[in-house]
């Protein structure tokens, strides 16, 4: 006797294999097809948590209530899981029902549903297979098996969708199964081994830290990690190879601060979704501290936003234990996920990572450098360091360096590289470049005189060339020129703004050169590089006419007697400086 699921009212899945056996049983005597048809909820555990379960329930109820209407009489319909329905399909007549079944579907599933005050909206992965696929004959569970198969192939593509299975997604998903069953030895047969790609200071390219980045090397030959890591998530694994790689960089940690003291490298290590859901994270982290001794200040964990969608306050939890430790937190791929301000701003982030997505363009795209500029100010104005991605070009370094973003990483420095070759290329490093004595973010805002009045063209060509001479030391800042005066204020490492401030003193454009003050620096209060003449600038644009009440125009030599005034002028010109 079929049973029935209680809280949808539809066959559960008792209910559902018995009717496909007997579906099965009356097509091979009919000389018809049956087809199975799975219908996965897109992210209903979100739902869950952010609605609460009632709410999910009567979600399920309403989806429910919308496939048996959809189905016709002599089609079961079930629910196999938490958020798994399927339909059986008797006296199939051809692909294209099934595909106009599976549209109808999709269009059901899509309408929101109300739940008292709340709306809900939500998206299906579906998957179908018929008994005239290779191999499915009359079993049951194959017939099952090939329809999963397809559903998550769907869902592998993004969900809101459907897929018809085929023979190669059966062998890909085999495949899949062999290198989940691989991983879970690869730890035992000492298949994985570390990679170490460099992050190097955006000015100078000197090497102020490494991502670990994991590979694996089974004897078939090496796979990429972009195959075999959503699988180690799937299948778990990734929870036993996640504390190994953690245990690699505190090694390596170990390791370089016996090398090189306090100029060492930091190691920045990922830290999985699956991770953070893991309750014994925290302790597995905290024993292998002990165990290695490492220095928790000098390791990075990497996260990324799209761990935040669903449980925030749970995830939470985790990262503050971590950070309770010492352990430092980077936002990996920032820009593309979905967290809010708010939620950045609980998280105890010391770093962000803008993805490479935005840097691929930055040289040649306005939007980009548009992102990267707002990402770079959002870091400073929250007390962050940033970190560019995928930095594979010298014009793309260029403009990271212009808009003060700190650190770099991608091929045009280093690729990734086993450890020794990571100490190799510190050691030539230590070889080749003195420690700077002079470090440390540092200003400095001067006046001059010019020579000779400046032509429109000389002011284009100097705009030019100071820009790109700026971009290369990692300066920001501005340059205001009025009346054959020069304001500028320059900040950036301390090195670079006094060996680019000696090339102005010396320069046969400038006369009367002055200082009005120099000091260390908090923070950087221009987010890039830009030259302006303060008569069009947008303050002056968008406010009064201030023309006609002027009685004496205010020389720069004079607002460069009290060091305040001059620097309130200089920073009220850029209408984006962060005060």
């Amino acid at each position: 006797m079929s049973t029935f699921d209680p809280l949808t009212g539809v066959a559960d899945r008792p209910g559902f294999r018995e009717g496909l056996r007997g579906a099965l049983q009356r097509s091979q005597r009919a000389g018809a097809q049956v087809a199975l048809v799975l219908i996965n909820l897109d992210a209903f555990q979100a739902i869950n948590d952010l609605h609460g379960q009632d709410c999910g329930d009567a979600l399920l109820r309403e989806i429910a209530r919308r496939l048996q209407h959809l189905a016709r009489a002599s089609e079961l319909v079930a629910r196999l899981g938490a958020d798994e329905f399927g339909i059986v399909c008797e006296q199939v007549a051809a692909p294209t029902d099934l595909a106009a079944l599976a549209e109808r579907i999709m269009g059901a599933v899509r309408t929101p549903v109300e739940v008292g005050e709340v709306t809900i909206t939500v998206t299906a992965s579906i998957g179908i297979a018929a008994t005239s696929d290779a191999g499915a004959g009359d079993s049951s569970d194959e017939l099952l098996r090939f329809a999963k198969t397809a559903m998550q192939a769907a869902r592998q593509a993004g969900g809101d969708g459907w897929q018809f299975f085929n023979p190669q997604m059966h062998e890909r998903a085999l495949h899949r199964m062999d290198l989940a069953h691989g991983l879970q030895l690869a730890l035992e047969r000492e298949e994985l081994a570390p990679r170490f790609q460099p992050i190097v200071e955006a000015g100078s390219g000197r090497i102020v830290g490494a991502e670990l980045l994991l590979r694996w090397f089974p004897q078939q030959g090496e796979i990429s990690p972009v195959e075999f890591i959503p699988i180690a998530e799937a299948s778990g694994s990734v929870i036993a190879i996640g504390a190994w790689v953690f245990r690699q960089a505190c090694l390596a940690e170990r390791d370089w601060h016996r090398r090189w003291g306090e100029t060492a490298p930091y190691v920045s290590v990922n830290v999985s979704v699956r991770q953070l859901d893991d309750p014994a994270l925290a302790d597995v982290f905290a024993d292998i501290l002990r165990d290695t001794g490492a220095d928790p200040d000098r390791l990075l964990l990497e996260i990324t936003e799209s761990m935040l969608m669903v449980d925030i306050d749970a995830k939470l939890r985790v990262l503050d234990q971590l950070a309770g430790m010492g352990l430092r937190m980077a936002m990996d791929d920032f820009g593309t996920g979905y967290s809010s301000l708010a939620q950045l701003a609980r998280l105890p982030v010391d770093v962000l990572k803008i993805d490479r997505s935005f840097i691929q363009d930055i040289a040649e795209s306005g939007e980009s450098r548009a992102v990267v500029e707002a990402v770079v100010g959002l870091g400073r104005a929250l007390g962050l360091k940033l970190v560019a991605e995928g930095v594979e070009t010298a014009a793309q370094q260029l403009e990271l360096c212009g808009y003060g973003c700190d650190l770099i990483q991608g091929y045009y420095f280093y690729r990734p590289m086993p450890a020794d070759q990571m100490v190799e290329a510190v050691e030539r490093q230590t070889a080749l470049v003195e420690p700077s004595k002079a470090t440390g973010l540092y200003f400095l805002l001067y006046v001059s005189e010019a020579v000779a009045p400046l032509s429109p063209q000389q002011l284009d060509q100097l705009l030019h060339r100071t820009r790109a001479n700026n971009a290369r030391a990692g300066i920001t800042g501005c340059l205001l020129y009025e009346n054959g005066r020069f304001m500028q204020m320059l900040e950036g490492e301390r090195g670079a703004v006094l060996e680019t401030f000696e090339r102005i003193r010396n320069n046969h454009m400038h006369a009367g050169v002055r200082v009005v003050m120099k000091a260390p620096a908090r923070r950087r209060i221009f987010t890039h590089w830009s030259m302006l003449l303060p008569d069009d600038t947008a303050a002056r644009r968008d406010g009064p006419d201030f023309h006609g009440w002027q009685a004496q125009p205010m020389e720069f030599d004079v607002l460069a007697e009290d060091a305040r005034v001059c620097y309130a002028f200089i920073t009220a010109c850029v209408p984006d400086v962060k005060h």
